[in-house]
């Protein structure tokens, strides 16, 4: 097996000591949430740091640490994340949890273009993330809407299979494009191409491929993007991004209303003597994605998330990608060797670090899992998952542009240890 070069431009250990959990433990676990990394920790405490000092008013100026919606960090986290997807800065907005996306596009934002009827269906697959699927529950009770999924074939959705499901009532056709439980990645710009044709929007839950891989959205032509901050863009909890296609802001006349976002000719007019809580606020709204921010980041978060953006693209996202897929495809040809069975494509260009296989059922892959995490004693514990949906799952693992071929190695051996200890029982 080759050795991975290190693509990052940076010597790995000063990319490691980033990260202080390596010291302890073998984590191959980012596709479950990131462990931190002192850059956010940093900021963090400096926002609370620049708040103690007094720094969080909001008049006569905004200062440092004042109402996250006001604080230029957040302006920057920003136009750090559309450089990150490819996109414009006014097609971006801050926003927590894919959760809240899905319920804004399918509840308000789709909602508002035109109400939701029977005849309308909306496509989306076996391998969907439960979450979307919930909100899409919605529409089948409220509304009857059809529910389109699409079942995977051996851990991947077919594109043909996917085309067929849509047709000219389809009105959204919802992909994680890496689908987080094995690990697929999809073609977005065929998938665009395909909706689009029919006059259908695609939404794009990207949670386990921003970070890991360059996304370009302009390019891949999506319609709306989600995506959390906690996982490969190694951020903290509680931001994320949110983007909508420039031609569709204009269009879409949300029913969540954020009065901060509309065209203020003289500003935030609470000090103003003539100040009325109608005259002063009846102003269009700006045509940015800002007018679907909930305003749902707190301080902390987008202190954090900045110093995040700002590692990604010390790092270079193509860099971290290269990088990635190598760990990936490293870890893929070390699992043969050892006999199990994928629950993923293993084709490069249907996949990157996230790898799901099998050691031959569940218990058996519980039995792995656990000895994993309770190794004896002067081993470190090895982080990964268990992950089923669709029919196909097992242990996930994703290592990420800091892990080493050393340490994926140690985890190929104590698997190997652990299926010889099984077949002598």
């Amino acid at each position: 097996m080759c050795c991975c070069e290190n693509d990052l431009d940076f010597p790995l250990e000063e990319v490691r000591y980033q990260f202080k959990l390596l010291n302890h433990q073998i984590f191959l676990n980012v596709a479950d949430q990131s462990m931190p990394g002192n850059y956010w920790l940093q900021a963090v405490r400096d926002f609370f740091d620049f708040q103690e000092c007094g720094r969080m008013e909001d008049v006569p100026n905004q200062d440092i640490a004042t109402h996250p919606f006001l604080m230029a960090a957040t302006y920057e986290a920003i136009e750090r994340c559309a450089r990150l997807i490819g996109a414009h800065k006014e097609e971006v907005t801050l926003m927590y949890r894919p959760l809240q996306a899905f319920n804004l596009i399918v509840n308000d934002m789709l909602e508002a273009m035109q109400e939701w009827r029977a005849a309308d269906n909306v496509v989306f697959t076996d391998l969907t993330y439960p979450s979307a699927v919930y909100v899409f529950m919605g529409l089948r009770d409220r509304c009857g809407v059809e529910l389109r999924c699409v079942k995977n074939v051996d851990g991947e959705i077919l594109i043909e299979d996917l085309e067929k499901a849509v047709d000219e009532r389809t009105r959204l056709v919802a992909i994680n494009r890496t689908t987080p439980f094995c690990g697929f990645t999809y073609n977005v710009k065929e998938v665009c191409r395909i909706a689009h044709k029919v006059g259908a929007l695609v939404m794009d839950d990207a949670f386990q491929a921003v970070g890991a891989i360059d996304v370009d959205v302009h390019d891949d032509d999506v319609d709306f993007l989600v995506t959390g901050s906690y996982k490969w863009q190694n951020g903290p909890e509680g931001a994320g991004i949110f983007y909508i296609r420039r031609d569709l802001i204009e269009k879409i006349n949300p029913r969540y209303r954020n009065y901060l976002a509309i065209e203020m000719p003289k500003g935030i007019p609470f000090s103003l003597a003539d100040h009325d809580n109608v005259q002063s606020w009846d102003y269009p709204q700006i045509q940015t994605a800002q007018k679907f921010s909930q305003d749902v980041i707190t301080g902390p978060s987008a202190f954090g998330w900045l110093a995040a953006l700002k590692f990604i693209e010390k790092l270079g996202i193509k860099n971290i990608e290269k990088r990635v897929r190598k760990l990936g495809q490293y870890l893929i040809e070390g699992l043969r060797s050892l006999n199990v069975t994928f629950q993923c494509s293993t084709d490069p260009e249907k996949v990157h670090g996230l790898i799901t296989y099998t050691t031959g059922g569940e218990e058996r892959d519980q039995a792995c899992f656990e000895r994993f995490n309770f190794p004896p004693i002067g081993k470190k514990p090895i982080k990964v998952s268990l992950r089923m949906l669709g029919g196909v799952g097992g242990i996930r693992v994703s290592p990420h542009y800091y892990n080493t071929v050393e340490e994926i190695d140690t985890f190929l051996e104590t698997q190997g240890e652990i299926l010889a200890s099984m077949r002598k029982k």
